[in-house]
């Protein structure tokens, strides 16, 4: 059988499976999608002595991991109030000020080292931060250290 209608003889189980990731039917469409895009994408190296449904599980499981930890990660920071600026210099701070907010937002949604750095400077502890995010203090360590570079390296443009 070749790629593609094994691919099409397939679509009802990779539905189902979708139904266990996602609880609405655009969310579980959109999966189906992305996991049919990816497996065409792929489909050159794809080896017929595998079996295709465990290779279209991992591609939808790895889809979906990373949907999932964009969304979980996305830092939401609230605007800065737009009363006037009383001078030159707080226009100035207040413009800057929402600049920054803008490559941090931009940022934390490529990389999910953003958020503990902003955990960090509000004043939680490496241990809080670990405990918080339920993952091991050397990891916590590590994206502060990789999201500071994220931010710099934004900051910079």
């Amino acid at each position: 059988m070749d790629f593609a209608s094994e691919l099409i003889s397939q679509l009802p189980w990779l539905r189902q499976m979708a139904g266990r990731y996602c609880k609405g039917e655009d969310d579980i469409q959109d999966l189906v999608s992305d996991t049919v895009l990816r497996l065409w994408q792929t489909r050159d190296s794809f080896d017929e002595s595998h079996a295709f449904r465990s290779l279209a599980y991992k591609v939808m499981q790895n889809i979906y991991i990373n949907q999932y930890n964009r969304s979980k990660f996305s830092v939401l920071v609230e605007d800065f109030p737009t009363k006037e600026p009383t001078t030159h210099a707080h226009a100035d701070a207040l413009i800057r000020a929402k600049q920054v907010i803008q490559h941090v937002r931009q940022a934390s949604t490529r990389s999910i080292c953003i958020r503990p750095v902003i955990m960090y400077a509000l004043g939680y502890s490496y241990r809080e931060i670990a405990d918080f995010l339920h993952i091991p203090l050397g990891t916590v360590q590590r994206r502060i250290h990789e999201g500071r570079r994220i931010l710099k390296q934004e900051l910079h443009q």
